[in-house]
């Protein structure tokens, strides 16, 4: 298996504030060929689909504000945090394995439990 998402790379992360930066996160696609593609940088949240019942989580990016992630939270079993800066699943419906990278590990443990908290 290729390296995990954010390894091996110096992380470019910008001084900001601690609210902007508690949720700054890298996306990352497994590839095919067994390494990490970096899909951007940008924010990341969990909460309700307005006008429904279902979980999402977003990841705008940050320098164009465009949708870099939307993925709906499944009550399935497929999501992983791994070591204190990484969540990792695989997307039944889109076929694909995705990671976040946070910048900060307290970030990571919010959105965890966040994720937690709603799907429990």
């Amino acid at each position: 298996m290729g390296e995990k998402p954010g390894q091996g790379r110096k992380e470019a992360w910008q001084g900001e504030s601690l609210r902007t930066r508690m949720k700054r996160v890298k996306v990352y696609r497994l590839e095919d060929n067994g390494k990490w593609d970096d899909q951007g940088t940008g924010h990341v949240t969990i909460d309700y689909i307005e006008g429904s019942k279902d979980l999402a989580l977003a990841v705008v990016d940050e320098e164009d504000n465009d949708t870099l992630l939307l993925h709906n939270i499944t009550p399935d079993d497929i999501y992983r945090k791994q070591e204190e800066t990484i969540i990792s699943w695989r997307d039944p419906e889109k076929a694909l394995e995705l990671a976040l990278s946070f910048q900060e590990a307290e970030s990571c443990s919010f959105i965890w439990g966040e994720y937690v908290y709603h799907t429990a």
